[in-house]
């Protein structure tokens, strides 16, 4: 099957398609960094003594904002990228599922 021509409609959802998976990526690091500063370097530098222990109470913020920021991506991901991506598919493929 030959690929259609991708005209200016196409390249605007290209376009927002990739912004979609850029920012599911970031979400995604923010997530990830987060929960990892929260969960593991924090309580790790608490035990050893080298910061305060006034500091741990910086978790109770860093564990919700890693929440908010995974229910972030997976709505970046299941209702902007894979609706888009379908989207897409279907102009450059109009016979895809066939």
């Amino acid at each position: 099957m030959d690929p259609r021509v991708a005209g200016p409609d196409t390249w605007v959802l290209m376009t927002q398609a990739l912004n979609s998976l850029v920012l599911f990526v970031i979400l995604m690091v923010n997530t990830a960094v987060t929960f990892l500063i929260a969960h593991g370097v924090i309580p790790s530098l608490v035990i050893t003594g080298d910061v305060a222990p006034s500091l741990g109470a910086f978790r109770r913020f860093l564990y919700p904002l890693a929440a908010v920021s995974l229910v972030a991506a997976a709505y970046a991901f299941f209702f902007r990228v894979i609706p888009l991506a379908i989207a897409l598919m279907d102009q450059i493929y109009p016979r895809f599922a066939i």
